[in-house]
């Protein structure tokens, strides 16, 4: 009996960083988003199963200056220069500036602002021990200094580096420390940063509508101080919920304003989350043609500002595009590319899902064990950084895996795992995906076998 059921899915919500730098927020105030139309016009609201795109959502450093700008010129000098180079994307060239102003006599508080400069930087190239370090010594000046602005951004920036680890629990406490803080000295923008933060550790846990709270309460701060930066990363955060929701028509209202916004203000870190999450979204709705073109737009920006972990994103979603289109050899090259860079720069999320997808790729071509093995990887890296819904997606596809085998009772647990997982979290498209296999599969499992075996 042909045991093959209902398709894979293909490495759900990876999520990736983009670097906001609330201190160089432009000014002006933006009225509330307005829907957006689909220049098709086609309606987004009952999709097929998704490709299985990586998304990026906004995640929200905190740039923490001191009296840097009206220091004495050895250290104001360097200073300036560093900030303009970051303005090009050049990061290394700025930590260099940075470090420079080392050189002159500083303050501890001083100190505390260039190292949390000196992480962001490091943090924009992907490169998190080194981050890490700095952050862990502005902690350090920030505490002798008295200065609980500076800690309180420390302190938020660290957590940022547990939630990229994978380590959501640890981040969470950080945030909610930076939170304390910053309305304990009455910062907003400190304020909305941490919010926004532990709003996106609910989403990757996937308790969806918390996250959609804590976000909408970014954006009303963001609103009421002018911040246009802000105000465009949270729109895109909010379209990632509703489109983990499968309400792509909001999504897209949503995704489109965040794009619109960080093009107004030439900010092409943002741009380009926008225009891949947009590219997932067309994935999810099979216009797989379109999707591919903002990918490759992404790709071009990333690589242009030299951000390795959006480059490699962008990577895995052409490979899963070309996937989708049959060209099996094409997707594998991109998936491996993306998957060097992830473990080159220790994104262990990255790894997971790109493991995942490769897995899928083998199963297209019948290669069962080899498809197993990537899945088997991908889940022990899901089950060890908290991501539930990775860890749900790889249960569901080593269930299919299973089933293909000729093992229906014990595909059945791994898809019976998986659904009520995806049910906990609330991803609406994976759950009713999930059923169907279930239910194809007992079916399968409730006919006659007759003569054969139960493999494929």
């Amino acid at each position: 009996m042909d045991w093959t059921i209902f398709g894979p899915i293909a490495g759900v919500l990876g999520l990736g960083a983009t670097i906001y730098y609330g201190r160089r927020a432009l000014r002006g105030r933006r009225p509330p988003p307005t829907p957006a139309t689909d220049p098709q016009g086609i309606s987004l609201t009952v999709p097929p199963p998704p490709p299985g795109t990586t998304r990026a959502q906004i995640t929200l450093t905190i740039d923490y200056v001191d009296g840097l700008p009206e220091a004495a010129p050895k250290i104001r000098d360097p200073f300036l220069e560093a900030r303009k180079l970051e303005k090009e994307y050049k990061y290394r060239e700025a930590i260099q500036q940075y470090q420079a102003c080392f050189q002159a006599e500083t303050t501890a508080s001083q100190r505390a602002a260039l190292h949390i400069l000196i992480g962001n930087c490091f943090l924009s190239l992907s490169e998190l021990e080194e981050a890490a370090g700095h952050y862990r010594q502005a902690e350090t000046a920030a505490k002798e200094a008295g200065e609980k602005e500076g800690l309180a951004a420390a302190l938020g920036n660290i957590g940022l580096i547990y939630q990229t680890r994978g380590e959501l629990d640890t981040a969470l406490d950080y945030f909610q420390q930076a939170l304390n803080m910053n309305r304990e000295i009455g910062r907003k923008e400190g304020e909305a940063s941490a919010l926004g933060n532990i709003g996106i550790i609910y989403k990757d846990r996937g308790e969806l509508d918390k996250a959609l709270d804590y976000l909408q309460q970014v954006l009303e701060i963001e609103g009421e101080i002018e911040n246009l930066q802000g105000e465009a990363s949270t729109l895109g955060n909010i379209g990632l919920i509703y489109q983990t929701r499968g309400e792509l028509d909001k999504a897209l209202e949503y995704h489109q304003q965040s794009l619109k916004i960080e093009r107004e203000i030439g900010r092409k870190e943002g741009e380009a989350s926008d225009l891949g999450n947009i590219g997932a979204l067309y994935g999810t709705t099979g216009e797989l043609d379109k999707a591919l073109d903002y990918f490759q737009q992404t790709l071009k920006i990333e690589r242009e500002i030299g951000r390795k972990g959006g480059e490699a994103k962008a990577l895995g979603n052409i490979g899963i595009i070309y996937r989708h289109k049959g060209e099996l050899d094409k997707a594998l090259d991109y998936l491996h590319k993306a998957l060097k860079i992830q473990k080159e720069i220790g994104d262990r999320e990255g790894q997971a899902v790109q493991l995942g997808n490769i897995g899928i790729i083998y199963k297209d071509r019948g290669e069962l064990d080899k498809a197993l093995d990537y899945h088997q990887q991908s889940l022990k890296i899901g089950r060890e950084i908290g991501r539930r819904q990775g860890e749900a997606s790889d249960l569901h596809n080593i269930g299919l895996i299973c089933s293909e085998k000729g093992e229906p009772d014990k595909a059945l647990e791994y898809l019976e795992q998986a659904l009520k997982l995806f049910e906990q979290i609330g991803a609406r498209i994976e759950v009713e995906q999930t059923k169907q296999s279930i239910q194809q599969l007992r079916k399968r499992m409730e006919e006659p076998r007759g003569q054969d075996s139960g493999n494929v």
